[in-house]
């Protein structure tokens, strides 16, 4: 399994508003190897909120292979063109990528 985290710092009192945007997945749920996504909010920081999307993959090429994807290139087609109502929202963001090693489930 591969995990991929993207964790946006954003705003003070906007997390709900750019969680808001991961509410429908636009295409990721049609992907080999895609197992879920999770959006996490995290309201604990006084100075900004952070929204962190969680996608899990069967395997690191399969998230590769979304990031290639025309299904990718149109959800992210506003952002790149600078168009998006979230991205003002956003202070920073940072992408890392994580192998499952060990992994409990509730018997």
């Amino acid at each position: 399994m591969w995990i991929v985290m993207n964790q946006l710092r954003v705003q003070n009192g906007k997390a709900d508003q750019v969680a808001a945007r991961f509410q429908t997945t636009k295409g990721i749920e049609q992907m080999e190897g895609f197992v879920r996504m999770q959006v996490l909010v995290d309201l604990s920081q006084e100075e900004h909120d952070i929204v962190t999307i969680m996608t899990t993959w069967e395997k690191q090429a399969d998230f590769h292979a979304w990031q290639t994807s025309q299904a990718y290139k149109g959800v992210h087609k506003k952002r790149d063109e600078g168009t998006s109502e979230v991205k003002p929202l956003v202070l920073t963001n940072a992408v890392t990528e994580y192998a499952v090693v060990a992994d409990h489930t509730h018997a």
